[in-house]
């Protein structure tokens, strides 16, 4: 993949997005990484080239996240790519609206399978290129399971490297947010 992007915000980028916040790292990019849990900043940062996750220990619900944004914006330049895994829209506006010295940016916004049939519309500026990854479920031999982590970061990289339209991780089922 060709670098095109400097500085990459990831929300959820410790959990199920963790191999998105790699990936970046590994691209090169500088990756802000928001998230709740210390142990898994540092088996992220273990698994990233040396001085490329910086990451900022908070809930996406709290009122610190916008401080440690700003933080993030001030050190190291406004945000050409931001993946968030978060069901907080107000705070997912708020943080696209931070980001006001980017020429533009790409937000990718992932969401679970049920969003896809009853979504909110959120409010972006104008400098921002919305996508949304939507996921759902696979069915192997008869059964249907959820994705693992891997299956979820390997379809937003892809996302990421494409720069398609919307994309669906799985397969989704119009009646029932679970796989039966």
């Amino acid at each position: 993949m060709k670098k095109k992007f400097n500085h990459a915000l990831v929300i959820g980028g410790t959990g199920m997005l963790a191999g998105v916040s790699i990936f970046l790292a590994n691209e090169g990019f500088s990756v802000s990484v928001i998230g709740r849990s210390a142990a898994k900043f540092e088996r992220l940062k273990a698994s990233s080239p040396p001085d490329s996750i910086f990451p900022t220990q908070v809930d996406y619900y709290s009122e610190a996240l916008f401080t440690e944004v700003e933080k993030s914006i001030a050190k190291r330049g406004p945000f050409d790519l931001i993946v968030s895994w978060t069901p907080n829209y107000l705070a997912l506006e708020q943080i696209c609206k931070m980001n006001d010295q980017a020429t533009s940016f790409r937000l990718i916004h992932v969401k679970g399978s049920r969003r896809y049939f009853e979504d909110e519309e959120i409010r972006i500026p104008a400098n921002c290129i919305y996508e949304k990854v939507f996921l759902g479920f696979v069915r192997e031999d008869g059964i249907s399971r959820w994705l693992t982590h891997k299956e979820i970061a390997s379809g937003v990289i892809q996302q990421i490297v494409d720069n398609t339209a919307d994309r669906i991780i799985g397969q989704l089922h119009p009646y029932s947010e679970r796989p039966s």
